[in-house]
């Protein structure tokens, strides 16, 4: 009966490291096929601003990443990007700062260094390069323009746009409703980066600068078209580094960027025919 009970283990474990690697072969044999990139993008919350304020227009509450609810949650989807298996790992850092983002990750890589830290490049993007023993995290993000949301809002107010000041108030405020529900119900982790990562959030993020804060002040004034051209601009010198760090052996890579930067880098790579989209809920089956 012991021998019985002996060999069925073997046969589930060994099932079990073979639907493993029948996954990962599959996913490496469709890259092969497509002969296309497949870009891995997570958008993100700033888990960092747990009980502070940060620098964003929305001004939400945020997810305890370190709570033991979403350190087990955020394994789970760990172990499903290293099966994903991205070459490089790329992060809203400068370039101008990865000389420390090296010195931290190889700290992070040889010590307990990090451990209480919420930053998502931490929690998230260091744990999966390091589980597939990357020897860099890249930093991709371009810092050098502006965005004049004071002088947007200002604008509106002399031109009496009082419609249009309730409708980016209440577009802040419906964001900020909807996210806190999601922190206070103690929302599973997947499912709050599925909603960050929703299409049609997306689409929506993205409209609010080509659609709305381009209808700020008077024919003559062109300070909502200049805010949201430097967002644009801000995220196509992003891609265009990240694409320079892309080499011809990179068959699959993954970002981790906030949310909004996100939703312009899944647009800019629609049109890249060599670059092909993939989204953490098609990881995640």
């Amino acid at each position: 009966m012991r021998k019985l009970l002996l060999i069925l283990v073997i046969i589930i474990t060994s099932c079990n490291a073979q639907s493993t690697n029948e996954a990962e072969n599959q996913i490496n044999q469709e890259n092969k096929k497509s002969g296309k990139v497949q870009v891995l993008l997570i958008g993100t919350s700033h888990w960092d601003n747990y009980q502070k304020a940060d620098l964003d227009v929305a001004q939400a509450d945020e997810i305890d990443i370190l709570s033991n609810q979403y350190q087990s949650e955020l394994t789970e989807i760990i172990a499903k990007i290293v099966e994903f298996n991205p070459t490089k790992v790329f992060v809203e850092r400068t370039i101008a700062y990865q000389p420390k983002l090296d010195s931290i990750y190889n700290l992070y890589k040889t010590s307990d260094w990090g451990k209480k830290s919420r930053n998502e490049i931490v929690q998230l993007g260091f744990k999966v390069a390091k589980k597939l023993d990357h020897n860099k995290v890249y930093g991709i993000d371009y810092r050098e323009t502006s965005f004049p949301y004071d002088s947007l809002m200002k604008i509106m107010k002399v031109s009496k746009q009082e419609n249009l000041i309730s409708e980016f108030e209440n577009d802040i405020k419906n964001f900020e409703k909807e996210y806190n529900e999601l922190v206070y119900n103690k929302t599973p982790l997947k499912d709050i980066l599925y909603y960050l990562n929703d299409k049609e959030r997306r689409k929506f993020d993205l409209g609010w600068y080509l659609n709305k804060a381009t209808q700020a002040g008077g024919v003559e004034d062109h300070v909502g078209a200049f805010l949201g051209s430097e967002w644009v601009k801000r995220n196509i010198y992003s891609y265009g580094i990240m694409q320079k760090y892309t080499d011809s052996d990179d068959e699959r890579i993954m970002v981790l960027m906030g949310a909004s930067h996100i939703a312009v880098f899944e647009n800019l790579i629609a049109y890249n025919p060599g670059w092909e989209a993939v989204e953490l809920k098609d990881i995640m089956k």
